[in-house]
């Protein structure tokens, strides 16, 4: 039983651009049983991309640049030598950006989720009694609007701005990691229904820069109303010029490219349902694709079933993997294990999709483990580390005997 839990616990999620694996397991609660952990679904994303290391730049009065990590300095940074608490916090300063994903009104739209140092001092005419915490901003935008912020075709040495239009945006000071997703979801809601209008926007201004071999990008975040006058001031090609004249901040490219193209990758293109059958087919899977990655296993069961129903004849061996996936994090492990057998019949095409196939053996030991099969589930996970899953060889070493692992 202890190993079962650690097993429950241990097992990490593993993102490929159509194809998540079991890996994570909803966590159990010692105080909850099963009912519990069916309807304790999230309606907001995992994190999909982030970043948590840049280099924030100044100019300083003096006209020369200072840097600082994850930070924007003062533009007397040099000569200003307090220790004040609030002046560490520099101009601006982040922990992580992070982007997840949220559906509004069966429309895919992104959350970037900007985390900080904060603080507030209790006597703040005196500046005494400094209380630090954490804080963060969010804001809420159409999730085709990725492609915007960094094209595939990427304007080297050229500046500019997206208006982000954001139908929402929050901040929350000296938030709780354990609520931050149910109080970005209620904020979001209160604007769906009506309760508060949404005044605030932002602008993510974009300076990709190519020198020989160096390949950097300077982005920073316009916070503005949400009035058009504003936004199109900054996204004027006109103002870009002056966009990064005193401060932003650098990362290499290939850390902004992971950044949005990660995120890019869970957008499911999802049009109206037509009625040839191959139409149907491949709008109630892409359905079924949205709802996995919001988390709602149900409706992506319903949602795979009906588009089974339409092409029962399918060689897509992905379909059954989500549907097995599906079922798993139902706890409905025995037709789980039928679905990833359905896949492993169906021998991928393209070899560019073998490596999604072969989790398709580690997840399916994961089945068989739940469902108290410890041989099968190692044969399994011994069939996935042969064809090359690397991380099958975590789970033989620590759950099966040596029979199981690779001989030298």
């Amino acid at each position: 039983m202890i190993r079962k839990y650690y097993l429950f616990y241990s097992v990490i999620l593993l993102v490929s651009l159509w194809f998540v694996p079991l890996g994570v397991m909803a966590q159990q609660d010692d105080n909850c049983d099963d009912q519990d952990e069916l309807v304790n679904y999230s309606t907001l994303s995992p994190v999909q991309s982030s970043i948590t290391k840049a280099k924030g730049w100044a100019i300083q009065n003096n006209g020369k640049w200072v840097s600082s990590p994850n930070r924007i300095p003062y533009a007397d940074e040099k000569t200003n030598k307090s220790n004040e608490p609030s002046r560490k916090l520099g101009q601006d300063n982040f922990i992580s950006l992070e982007l997840r994903k949220i559906m509004i009104k069966d429309k895919q739209y992104n959350v970037l989720i900007k985390k900080y140092h904060d603080g507030v001092y209790e006597f703040p005419v005196l500046h005494e009694n400094w209380e630090a915490f954490n804080s963060l901003d969010y804001y809420v935008f159409k999730s085709e609007l990725l492609s915007k912020i960094l094209p595939q075709d990427i304007p080297f040495n050229n500046k500019y701005a997206v208006n982000l239009n954001a139908f929402a945006r929050g901040t929350i000071k000296n938030y709780d990691p354990k609520r931050e997703e149910d109080m970005i979801v209620a904020d979001v809601q209160s604007v769906l229904s009506g309760e508060e209008v949404n005044d605030w926007n932002l602008v993510f201004a974009v300076y990709p820069i190519k020198n020989g071999d160096n390949e950097v990008v300077r982005f920073k975040l316009i916070k503005t109303f949400r009035k058009a006058y504003l936004a199109s001031y900054f996204v004027a090609p006109d103002n870009w010029s002056k966009l990064f004249d005193r401060t932003f901040y650098e990362v290499p490219l290939y850390v902004f490219k992971s950044f949005i193209r990660n995120s890019e990758e869970y957008y499911v293109p999802v049009e109206e349902i037509a009625d040839s059958a191959n139409n149907l087919y491949l709008s109630y899977y892409n359905r079924g694709v949205l709802k996995y990655q919001m988390g709602d296993y149900p409706s992506a069961i319903d949602f795979f079933i009906k588009s089974l129903e339409v092409n029962p004849e399918t060689d897509d061996f992905l379909i059954f993997s989500y549907l097995g996936n599906a079922r798993s994090k139902m706890h409905l492990y025995n037709d789980a294990i039928g679905d990833y057998d359905k896949a492993l019949e169906l021998k991928p095409k393209s070899v560019m999709d073998y490596s999604d196939w072969i989790k398709n053996y580690y997840n399916r030991g994961v089945a068989k483990y739940f469902m108290d099969d410890l041989d099968g589930a190692c044969r399994d996970w011994k069939k996935a580390l042969e064809m090359g899953f690397g991380p099958a060889h975590d789970y033989i070493t620590k759950f099966c005997g040596e029979e199981y692992e690779l001989k030298e």
